[in-house]
């Protein structure tokens, strides 16, 4: 939060190296390490216990339901936009709303939550497995091991191959950098590009022995805090300026469905 930006696009699941292999946005690139290795980690690590009342935060992820509502300006959630479907919320949505947070908000920074890569992946990879496994948007097939989700569960059963999750986890990230890209067009500041944590694709991690996926809440590695901090420069920058919080539009009737839909927690 002490980095100079005006906008913050937090990408779910985003690993470093997949990151810098597809992104075609401009900007100076490097890894850093993330306070979390998991979505509420990353909250709790940078939010909590702070006044950031020059901030709005968009978000699509149901963890922030558990923040203190003092925290920011406010939280616009776009959890109303949530697919049952597919058990996420597009990113073409997640855009549309920061864009009008920021006219809203002009004199506030933002920081702006896409849930994807985080599973479950979208595209055409994503549909195609999904078709074959005789899933809904992977919401029917749970396999028990790590993170309580049926896409990795599947990858172990050899449902899915190692080269199609990858892919699919890749498209997934293309398709919400097309959005984000978007957003970064309209929106006037300076941006950087980050991620909350970052995935396992199958890495066998030490001294364990089996390979792992997803980003398990109590496996700590540096392989999932690796992310990607992307800094977009710009002549042009916000007023920002700090003011008491509002309310918030975080009222979510259904949290815990929706977290065990992008697998963090158990049926």
């Amino acid at each position: 939060m002490s980095e100079d930006w005006d906008t913050l696009v937090l990408l779910d699941a985003c690993r470093y190296d997949t990151f810098s292999d597809v992104s075609t946005l401009n900007g100076n690139l490097q890894s850093v390490q993330s306070k979390g290795s998991w979505s509420w980690e990353f909250m709790e690590e940078n939010f909590e216990g702070r006044d950031l009342h020059d901030t709005v935060y968009v978000t699509a992820n149901p963890y922030a339901e558990d923040l203190s509502h003092d925290i920011f300006h406010t939280i616009e959630s776009v959890l109303s936009e949530w697919k049952d479907d597919l058990g996420t919320v597009l990113p073409a949505d997640v855009t549309q709303a920061a864009i009008e947070a920021s006219e809203t908000y002009p004199n506030k920074r933002l920081i702006v939550h896409y849930m994807q890569p985080h599973q479950p992946w979208i595209g055409p990879t994503a549909d195609a497995i999904c078709e074959r496994a005789e899933v809904s948007g992977w919401m029917h097939n749970r396999v028990e091991g790590d993170h309580g989700r049926g896409e990795f569960g599947l990858v172990r059963d050899g449902v899915i191959s190692h080269d199609e999750m990858e892919q699919a986890y890749q498209e997934s990230l293309e398709i919400t950098l097309d959005h984000v890209q978007q957003l970064l067009d309209t929106v006037p500041g300076r941006s950087v590009v980050t991620a909350d944590h970052a995935e396992l694709l199958g890495e066998r991690i030490i001294p364990l022995t089996r390979r792992r996926y997803g980003h398990p809440m109590n496996l700590k590695c540096k392989t999932l805090r690796r992310v990607p901090w992307l800094e977009i420069p710009s002549e042009t920058r916000r007023d920002v300026s700090p003011d008491p919080p509002v309310e918030s539009t975080m009222t979510l009737e259904s949290r815990e469905d929706r977290l065990t839909a992008l697998g963090y927690l158990d049926d």
